[in-house]
């Protein structure tokens, strides 16, 4: 009876107060892109499920990932997903999470190139191609190298590595794979050099969302990874492709 009673409870938290939420994104494969009409992916398929068990409804978005942020930043019942959580955007938002863990690595174009041991060695041998909009070009130009080479997309970031222009490129090993395909570079020709970081992801909500709401995903997300559900996504979505 008492275990009735508080599956009841915690049903009636879950859907006394649904809402419909704005939930943005980019388009980032697997986590999430478009598929046909339809956006698919790791992420959306657990904020479906978040906001199936938290009774409220999502209308997905996808638009450029720094425009969603300044959007969700002083829009309510707005959230942003998949985000790095970073110390600069850290009291900007209200966080769910953490969703998984990424990481960024360093990847040479050229097969015939020693694996280097280090980014300081990686530094001495050729263009590092990276976007200026990632959170990693901030941090590698912070590492004093002088061959990294800012681009605007991560498309041009691939067609560089294509026509043999860079002899470095930057990305996490989840998209990289999908990311050098959309530009016709067959992925096995990307090669696995040194892991430069690793960082969990999130979902961050406007301040202006409903604090009571941002709780109740959280609390639905924490019932994902206990039961199961969560790493089953994972199995889904995020099998390692990665070109080493």
């Amino acid at each position: 009876m008492k275990r009735l009673a508080g599956c009841l409870l915690s049903f009636l938290t879950f859907t006394a107060v649904g809402a419909d939420l704005n939930m943005l994104t980019d388009n980032h494969p697997p986590l999430h892109f478009q598929q046909g009409n339809a956006l698919v992916g790791f992420g959306v398929d657990v904020v479906q499920a978040l906001a199936d068990t938290a009774g409220d409804q999502v209308h997905f978005q996808q638009v450029p990932l720094l425009r969603a942020l300044r959007v969700a930043s002083t829009e309510p019942a707005t959230g942003v997903f998949t985000v790095l959580r970073t110390a600069e955007r850290d009291s900007q938002y209200q966080w769910v999470g953490p969703l998984m863990e990424v990481e960024t690595a360093l990847f040479s174009t050229d097969s015939s190139r020693q694996r280097v041991g280090s980014l300081l060695e990686a530094g001495r041998q050729g263009r590092i191609a990276v976007p200026r909009k990632w959170l990693i070009y901030s941090y590698l130009q912070k590492q004093d190298l002088n061959n990294l080479y800012g681009v605007e997309t991560p498309e041009q970031m691939m067609r560089l590595a294509r026509l043999g222009r860079t002899e470095f490129v930057v990305a996490d090993t989840l998209s990289v794979a999908s990311m050098a395909r959309e530009e016709g570079l067959p992925p096995e020709q990307l090669h696995y050099q040194i892991p430069l970081m690793k960082q969990a992801t999130y979902i961050a909500f406007s301040p202006l969302t409903d604090a009571r709401q941002v709780a109740r995903w959280q609390q639905a997300l924490d019932e994902m990874s206990r039961d199961g559900r969560l790493e089953q996504l994972k199995q889904r979505w995020l099998v390692d492709r990665t070109p080493r």
